[in-house]
């Protein structure tokens, strides 16, 4: 096993996780709440950065 399984339940179990914990946690600070959500999807754009490890084509030198 190459560590794809443990990547694909790490990249939904991590995120249900910081949810309940900020839920938990900051419930009444819903800014915390948009704030946690936002830095996702910051990350998540971050990673689609890396076009080479998710198949693109490499330009010819």
């Amino acid at each position: 096993m190459d560590g794809r399984w443990f990547t694909v339940v790490f990249l939904e179990i991590l995120p249900i996780i910081l949810i309940a914990v900020t839920i938990w946690k900051f419930a009444s600070n819903p800014l915390a709440i948009f704030s946690l959500l936002a830095a996702m999807v910051a990350g998540g754009f971050y990673l689609l950065s890396y076009t080479s490890s998710f198949g693109a084509a490499e330009t010819p030198q």
